[in-house]
């Protein structure tokens, strides 16, 4: 070996610990942002505030009988982590009914991105990063004819609350009758919702006039609420004030049979979490309450539900699992009293 190649050989030892060096800290830093991250997400999503009992409140069970031709079928127009137990969804629950169908819920428009491209910078990153993840890749029009559904045949579409992922979909329908309440109309029209983007001005002549409700609540009683009202006067499908994610949020009843029920609740809760043990919303979300005292109240309310009713089948409109505990079957699958 010469001294040329000893001088080499120097130089590519120190060449290669140089290059370990920096591989090291390269791989440090990547450890450090990872958890960095997992803290992160753990903080803004995970970590949840617990809340005080509801008071103590009378329940009301209904009469409930099996209606031949009743069935409840998961149209799910958007997804994110869906292997994982925390996934998220976005869409409806179509319930078939012999006397005309119902949509429950419509998730996000198709034409998402074009629809918030007026908003600033800040408001338009913000709903890209949240509602947009849920934006779907076939409208929902065409989603309802794979489970033979017209569209245009349906008799109401009923909206938990007016936030644009859950009324967006209108835009990818015909013109349909939409219940909504006076409050909640009253807030789709107020031009400080619209300019955070909850509410997209373009989706309100979908909705009702703002001085012409289409759905009223009697005073009359059903499980743990004071109002409700029964869509079909037939105990099918029932529905009940949520008020407090929005001010006029609603919960929707739908019993297949006196065994088989489920209840949707909107975005009272961000998933099962919420009424299982009893906590608040997650930070990243928690802003989006228009009343976070009323809506931890309700929240209360659902845990309190849950206790008493374990086998009633309360399903977030975003959380997934719950999707798929009362639909085996998954997406695009239907479930009836049998």
């Amino acid at each position: 070996m010469t001294s040329g190649d000893c001088i080499i050989g120097g130089l590519a030892k120190k060449t290669m610990s140089a290059v370990n060096k920096w591989l090291k800290r390269l791989l440090l830093l990547l450890v450090i942002a990872l958890a960095a991250l997992s803290a992160a997400f753990y903080v803004f999503y995970f970590r949840r505030t617990s809340l005080g009992p509801a008071a103590p409140h009378a329940l009301v069970a209904p009469s409930i009988a099996s209606l031949p031709g009743l069935s409840a079928c998961w149209i799910e127009t958007g997804k994110t982590f869906s292997n994982f137990s925390f996934g998220s969804t976005a869409g409806s629950i179509l319930v078939r009914h012999p006397a005309g169908d119902l949509l429950i819920d419509t998730g996000n428009s198709s034409h998402f991105d074009d629809e918030i491209r007026g908003y600033p910078f800040l408001i338009c990153s913000k709903l890209r990063f949240l509602a947009g993840q849920l934006k779907p890749d076939v409208p929902l029009s065409e989603l309802l004819r794979r489970v033979k559904e017209d569209p245009a045949k349906l008799r109401w579409v009923i909206l938990s609350h007016a936030h644009l992922d859950h009324s967006g979909g209108l835009m990818d329908l015909p013109r349909l009758p939409v219940l909504l309440s006076q409050e909640e109309l009253q807030f789709a029209n107020d031009p400080s919702v619209q300019a955070k983007g909850y509410v997209i001005g373009t989706y309100l002549p979908a909705f009702p006039a703002p001085g012409a409700p289409t759905l009223r609540f009697e005073p009359q009683p059903y499980e743990t609420f004071d109002e409700s009202a029964d869509l079909y006067k037939d105990g099918s499908v029932v529905v009940v004030p949520l008020r407090g994610h929005t001010p006029g949020s609603v919960g929707i009843f739908v019993n297949l049979s006196p065994n088989r029920r489920l209840f949707y609740v909107g975005d009272a809760v961000d998933d099962e979490r919420g009424f299982e043990e009893r906590v608040g919303k997650s930070l990243i979300l928690r802003d989006s309450d228009n009343d976070e005292a009323l809506a931890n109240q309700i929240v209360a309310r659902l845990s309190e539900l849950h206790e008493k009713l374990p086998d009633l089948r309360i399903i977030p409109a975003h959380g997934r699992s719950a999707y798929q505990k009362f639909f085996p079957g998954g997406p695009l699958s239907c479930v009836s009293a049998q």
